[in-house]
């Protein structure tokens, strides 16, 4: 399950800055948004929910700040602040531009499919859906006020009970409120190994509140059109300090794109992370990396799926994918090497960051001086000394007065495992340069 990072004010404040100065257009496809508006207010008339109506035109009264900054079009904005809940949503996907074009463009779907107990109901309030992935936005309502809910377990089925595909999962994180609320929203995205063809599906969700699990059975059905994806080829080599990348193919999808790159067998390095990978059009318009939720599939040591925020509902003269920042290590260096018994780290990549190892237990730990922020969990797996998986490694971080703590806790350690090697997925360590390659 992965979380979402709850970022200091600086971190926010520099996050907003940045998305200031990306253009969402203002050519949309004004006959969508305003039959969709149509719609729903039609279908708001049959289910009149006051209280929500005078929560929205509040939140949407805060949130003209939020329109102007990402440069939302007036039809959009009017979509956006009468719709009851619509704005909680738009906050949910502020910084991933692909979703919010996607919610542009008239491809949200309302579900609305509610179950109440003991005083707290439960909603999925609506859905985007693509060939790969589907996005169910949900929210918790309590008829009194509630400093802390917690999403215990999540379970998305087909109809009949049957299990379903994916590739991953994001979603159920805690709510915490220090004077309480009665509303919280949030959203689960999955993504699937094969083309999602399912339109009935089952979510079972169990929530804690004061201290007892509640268990919530929805079912709901998806009836809008699926879009297909858009397939580019394109076989382009880059090189960044000697190291050649090839760009294979981008497939678009409404809610990301997936960009499939293979790296040279002779590089000299192992590339972790392309931290600095986007797409740009003509007129300068960005799409960056996912920022919450899976960023890339690795495949292989030397091939990988990048995820990047969906340009789908866009049609740009020219595209280009820029690549200019690549976490790398030198290939000898891609796993760190330690001793439980006399608590000592063997191996590490050059520049000796790790320091302080602890090993308690079945414990790991070390410190790494990044010096600056590091939001990355280092390792992705283990093997002890005869080269054997450890299975099912936990990895956690902190940071404090500068030292990020990396832990990791190993299902079973024993002496004869040791020495233990830990595999590398991030480390501040990086190529920089400037690729550059059309694709259309």
């Amino acid at each position: 399950m992965i979380f979402m990072f709850e970022r200091e004010e600086e971190k926010l404040t520099n996050h907003k800055n940045s998305y200031d100065n990306i253009d969402i257009p203002l050519e949309l496809l004004d006959d969508a948004i305003v039959a969709g508006f149509q719609k729903a207010k039609v279908e708001k008339k049959r289910r009149p929910r006051a209280k929500k109506w005078m929560l929205s035109v509040a939140a949407a009264i805060l949130f003209i700040g939020f329109f102007t900054s990402v440069r939302l079009s007036p039809a959009f904005a009017e979509y956006v602040a009468v719709i009851p809940g619509m704005e909680k949503l738009v906050e949910l996907i502020r910084f991933d531009k692909g979703k919010l074009q996607a919610i542009q463009h008239d491809y949200y779907e309302e579900i609305n499919v509610s179950q109440e107990k003991n005083g707290l109901a439960f909603t999925v309030d609506g859905a985007i859906a693509d060939e790969e992935s589907l996005v169910l936005f949900y929210s918790l309502e309590s008829l009194e006020k509630q400093k802390e809910l917690t999403i215990e377990e999540v379970h998305l089925e087909r109809f009949d009970g049957k299990k379903l595909d994916f590739g991953s999962y994001s979603g159920g994180r805690d709510f915490i409120s220090q004077d309480g609320e009665t509303t919280f929203n949030d959203m689960f995205e999955y993504h699937f190994h094969t083309p999602l063809k399912e339109r009935s599906f089952r979510l079972r969700v169990k929530v804690k509140k004061d201290r007892q699990t509640e268990e919530y059975l929805l079912q709901f059905q998806l009836k809008k059109d699926i879009q297909k994806k858009k397939t580019i080829k394109l076989d382009k080599t880059v090189t960044i300090e000697g190291e050649k990348i090839t760009f294979v193919t981008a497939e678009i999808y409404p809610l990301r794109v997936a960009v499939h790159v293979k790296m040279d067998p002779a590089n000299t390095k192992k590339l972790l992370e392309f931290e600095d990978l986007h797409i740009v059009d003509e007129q300068g318009q960005t799409w960056n990396k996912i920022a919450n939720g899976v960023t890339a599939s690795r495949i292989s040591d030397d091939e990988a799926i990048i995820y990047l925020q969906s340009n789908y509902f866009n049609e740009p003269k020219e595209l280009y994918i820029i690549l200019n920042k690549i976490q790398a290590v030198d290939k000898e260096d891609a796993n760190i090497i330690i001793d439980t018994q006399n608590k000592q780290i063997l191996k590490q990549p050059e520049g000796n960051l790790l320091t302080n190892l602890i090993v308690e237990g079945t414990h790991v730990g070390f410190k790494i001086d990044t010096k600056e922020e590091f939001n990355y969990h280092l390792i992705s797996g283990a093997k002890d000394r005869n080269g054997n998986e450890i299975e099912n490694p936990e990895t956690s971080m902190s940071r404090y007065e500068g030292q990020m703590e990396i832990g990791i806790h190993l299902p079973r350690l024993t002496p004869e495992m040791s020495p233990i090697s830990l595999e590398l997925s991030f480390y501040p360590s990086w190529i920089e340069g400037e690729g550059k390659i059309r694709i259309k």
